[in-house]
């Protein structure tokens, strides 16, 4: 990398950071008052450290479920020339770990800042009748809210130029694998987060269960993207398959702009948007010949590629390897 884009790498980097305090500065009069930096602090330094250990490394079900994906890519591929351990996965290894950071971070602190934002200011928007529902009603209703609003800004982060050049960092993977779900860049993984919390806050369902069903996708979710050649039968018509998701992630143009949904499928029936070609499993990637993909397994490279491919999404005309 030379010294010019050392520099615009570097430049790039501390207006995040500048950008990161504003938003502090600006969130302290909610919530961020001197009593309660401390318990901010444990929330979102510590408690994300504990919960990659507790939910994932240390994790029994992590493991099981990581080596039963890595069984079906084996005895089903997608496709057979993908080998199981390349460099795509070991990049996707790293996002993996600034990813689940970032997620706990998200969760323990953004949420309750989010709440918070909404108690104070946003209030008038809670359904009251919803109280008196029953919690379960409250809680499927919530996800089915949540699930048409990921939809939507699924569709509009492939059709509206900008948002497209932080979702392209996604789909750049061409060698889907269980870790690809956690390949996003910063701002997409904020806005995808707001679209989370709200239904929830509007219909009153607790945090913990916010939480709860945010493990859940994800879990789903990372599954999905796996190199495995599977379309769920029947179940395809109402939820998204490993399949169906593949067709999404294509780089053939009959399959551009198909296949929106987090967890159902059905809104993309509902839409027209559900590519109705159940046994394609096509190549992935994007068209964006200047992307700088991962090309080399050297751990420090590894570790810089994550933050050149976000800086390229903010600048994508310049070179930064």
């Amino acid at each position: 990398m030379s010294a010019k884009n050392r520099f615009a790498l570097v430049v790039t980097m501390a207006t995040a950071v500048g950008i990161t305090y504003a938003a502090l500065k600006c969130f302290q009069p909610f919530v961020l008052a001197a009593s309660l930096i401390k318990p901010w602090l444990t929330r979102s330094f510590y408690l994300p450290l504990a919960g990659l250990f507790k939910h994932t490394l240390i994790s029994p079900e992590f493991y099981v479920v990581v080596a039963l994906t890595l069984l079906l890519q084996k005895l089903f591929p997608a496709d057979p020339k993908q080998k199981s351990f390349n460099i795509s996965l070991a990049q996707d290894i790293v996002w993996f770990v600034y990813e689940t950071l970032l997620n706990a971070i998200v969760i323990t602190t953004y949420v309750y800042v989010l709440k918070e934002i909404y108690r104070q200011h946003f209030n008038f928007l809670t359904i009251e009748a919803a109280a008196q529902w029953p919690a379960w009603l409250r809680f499927m209703s919530g996800v089915l809210l949540l699930d048409l609003l990921f939809w939507l800004q699924h569709y509009l982060n492939h059709k509206v130029p900008l948002l497209w050049r932080f979702h392209a960092v996604h789909h750049s993977q061409k060698a889907l694998n269980f870790f690809t779900d956690y390949r996003y860049h910063i701002v997409e993984y904020i806005v995808r987060h707001t679209v989370v919390v709200i239904p929830f806050l509007v219909l009153e369902v607790s945090v913990p269960e916010i939480v709860a069903f945010s493990f859940f996708k994800q879990w789903y979710t990372r599954c999905y993207h796996a190199n495995i050649r599977l379309n769920l039968g029947v179940l395809r018509y109402m939820v998204v398959t490993p399949q169906s998701h593949r067709v999404h992630h294509s780089v053939m143009a009959q399959h551009r702009d198909t296949n929106f949904g987090a967890l159902f499928s059905i809104w993309d029936y509902l839409f027209g948007t559900q590519y109705r070609g159940y046994n394609e499993y096509p190549e992935t990637g994007i068209e964006d010949e200047t992307f700088p993909h991962e090309k080399e397994a050297r751990l420090p490279r590894l570790i810089l590629v994550p933050f050149i491919q976000m800086a390229h999404a903010v600048h994508p005309r310049h070179k930064f390897f």
